[in-house]
């Protein structure tokens, strides 16, 4: 996903003012996104990436 991709679909969104959250360890609990992070990665699957030299944006 683009950070375009991102964007449009958050803009899509009918509630502006919900909270962003992550999947937590535990099951049913939910982490705070709280910021992002520019990142350079190298994918390594689908679902897994490495330090690289490709951009990035990290939700934290």
């Amino acid at each position: 996903m683009t950070v375009q991709e991102l964007v449009t679909i958050l803009q899509a969104l009918p509630d502006q003012n919900a909270s962003v959250v992550g999947e937590g360890v535990e099951q049913e609990s939910w982490l705070f996104v709280s910021g992002v992070v520019e990142r350079r990665i190298t994918p390594i699957n689908s679902d897994v990436a490495g330090p690289g030299k490709e951009p990035a944006v990290e939700i934290v």
